[in-house]
């Protein structure tokens, strides 16, 4: 908003300034006003858009981790129900305790056929003593009697299964999570425990089939707090954090069975933020874990922040540069109409000036328009034209052609004969000539005005190489070029517009003839790359280019000028057409030279177009 300029008539100079000074100095605090209003209403609007983005993805992420620790925990539990049945027929075989010799060696036999391949079992007496263990050495302790687990076994006839605590192992291949259970006589007294060494791997496999993140963890943690197996990408064996204590806020100090509890902490074992889902299994002393990566949950919401705090603080600092325009505009007319108020004959010649340049420029600016539009015009007649003009000139010339091939394939060559097969060579060479053309303009056009398509297919490389090097290796045998051609091992295919493709490479192949001295050498070499990109590069002897060479050469019609483009006849589209047709398919075409020293054409097509 603009004040109306101040005017004053048939009043002194020095009460007009007063007057104009305090109309200026209200009109800039109300501008001020506004723009700091304008403001504050966009921040708050950001504020609030931010923040229900952030519990939106909050209340996901614990959407996820909830689904998550259900899945995780409903396969844990079915794996510690198939354990305890373990327990039982252990127990059943375990009848004698402390063993005999004679019960040892049955133990011995008997034991390894109800476990699970790899499951170390051990036997601890009333008074904590191993007594037997299928693990040959057993580097675990031989007196239990001081551990919780036991302590829990004997004191609690209804205790159940128990996770005992961790104890180091010697290797991650070594590790075990130990689960124990008490044994009894058959009046019910203590009789020691049964421990299983299972393997962590073992208990949990969901993690390999369920996507939790580059950084996503599953924990298994007993009621102690003390993590018995985790599992991440780096740890799939579930050796991750072992040991380590996760109590203290906000790990929740107690959950019932079956109870799922959320919080967002840094682990302490790599020091990554993330939203944690923990749930207590229903029927065992277990709490299931799963940590998904917090810049997973809130990527896209911290993401979104950036860009809406960059827009917010742009249209900050437009909102108080434009108010700053109005404010000096306010006090630039403030001034002006104080000085015009000494010379009111001035103001009416300075108005009437204005009012021309505004004239000039509104006529300035339409011709600009109209020039734009006529432009805008004449670069869609020409696009039209060019595709017309193509088609309307293709069916006379397929006439052309064909009626020549057929006069110069029949006519009389013999001596004395008319020179008719000569002229119908000739004819048959420029109709070739003009169509190819013809055909690269049509294309050019197509692609230019977004009607071009791609007819693509799965085909392999090598055919593709080898075909395209049948349109130019009759010119290069003739001048004297050796063309090698270099593949890579496992015949990779590729999914594209096989026709199109092998344009590419036929231009870039034909360029490399036509400006490669006789007796050079081209090489044609497919590469792909560990990214999964395939580069096609055609490498010259040839005499090259400099940059700005490069430049002309990529522009349709564009000719350089030297001396072996002036010994071959040549439109200027096939480099052009060749970088069309490649980004055309995703890809990249680029051109290295040296004056002197050759030229490298790299065509490299993107890796989801690789088989």
């Amino acid at each position: 908003m603009q004040p109306e300029p101040v005017t004053v008539i048939a009043q002194p100079a020095s009460d007009f300034k007063r007057s104009a000074t305090r109309q200026a100095s209200r009109v800039s605090r109300m501008i001020a006003g506004i723009a700091l209003a304008l403001a504050l209403l966009m921040w708050c609007f950001i504020a609030w858009s931010v923040w229900s983005e952030n519990e939106t993805a909050l209340l996901n992420g614990r959407i996820q981790a909830y689904n998550l620790t259900a899945a995780f925990a409903n396969e844990l539990s079915l794996r510690f129900d198939a354990v305890d049945a373990r327990f039982r027929a252990i127990a059943a075989i375990a009848r004698a305790v402390p063993p005999s010799p004679q019960d040892t060696e049955r133990l011995a036999r008997e034991i390894p056929a109800v476990v699970d391949a790899g499951t170390g079992v051990r036997i601890v007496g009333p008074d904590g003593r191993l007594l037997f263990s299928t693990r040959k050495p057993d580097k675990g302790p031989a007196d239990y009697s001081a551990q919780p687990q036991f302590i829990e076994h004997r004191s609690d006839a209804a205790a159940g299964l128990l996770l005992d605590a961790p104890a180091p192992a010697a290797s991650a291949a070594d590790f075990r999570v130990a689960v124990s259970k008490r044994l009894e006589t058959a009046d019910g007294g203590f009789a020691g425990e049964v421990v299983l060494l299972l393997p962590a791997e073992s208990l949990i496999r969901l993690n390999r089939e369920i996507d939790i993140g580059y950084r996503g963890a599953v924990v298994i943690a007993g009621l102690d707090g003390i993590v018995r197996a985790g599992y991440d990408r780096d740890h799939p064996d579930g050796s991750a954090g072992i040991g380590i204590d996760l109590r203290g806020a906000p790990y929740p100090d107690s959950l019932g069975p079956g109870s799922v509890a959320y919080y967002v902490r840094i682990a302490r074992f790599d020091g990554i933020e993330r939203m944690v889902g923990i749930r207590r299994l229903a029927r065992y002393p277990a709490n299931v874990l799963v940590a998904l990566d917090l810049n997973d949950v809130l990527g896209p919401v911290r993401a979104h922040l950036w860009f809406v705090g960059m827009v917010g603080l742009g249209a900050t600092v437009l909102i108080g540069a434009l108010s700053l325009l109005l404010v000096r505009e306010v006090w630039r007319r403030t001034r002006r109409e104080i000085e015009l108020s000494f010379d009111r004959d001035r103001l009416a010649l300075a108005q009437a000036q204005i009012e021309g340049d505004r004239a000039r420029l509104a006529e300035t600016n339409r011709e600009l328009m109209a020039s734009k539009d006529s432009a805008d015009a004449a670069n869609r007649a020409k696009s039209q034209f060019l595709a017309h003009m193509s088609h309307e000139l293709r069916t006379p010339l397929h006439a052309i052609i064909g009626f020549s091939e057929l006069i110069k394939d029949q006519a009389p060559s013999g001596p004395g004969s008319p020179p008719i097969a000569g002229y119908a060579r000739d004819i048959w060479t420029s109709g070739r000539h003009l169509l190819e053309l013809i055909n690269s303009i049509l294309d050019i056009s197509k692609i230019e005005s977004g009607t071009a398509s791609l007819a693509e297919t799965v085909f392999s490389v090598e055919d593709l190489a080898r075909a395209s090097l049948i349109s130019v290796r009759s010119q290069a045998g003739a001048r004297g070029i050796a063309i090698d051609v270099k593949l890579p091992d496992g015949r990779p295919k590729v999914w594209a517009d096989r026709t199109r493709l092998q344009q590419v490479l036929i231009n870039l192949l034909s360029n490399a003839v036509k400006f490669t001295p006789d007796n050079g050498r081209i090489v044609l070499a497919v590469r792909k790359h560990e990214s999964g990109e395939l580069e096609l590069s055609v490498t010259d002897s040839g005499i090259g280019m400099t940059e700005a060479d490069i430049e002309v050469a990529l522009v349709p019609f564009g000719q350089v000028d030297n001396s072996l483009s002036r010994s071959f006849e040549g439109t200027g589209l096939g480099l052009p057409l060749a970088l069309r047709l490649t980004e055309l398919h995703g890809g990249r075409l680029e051109l290295k030279s040296s004056k002197g020293q050759g030229t490298v054409a790299t065509v490299t097509l993107p890796a989801e177009r690789t088989r």
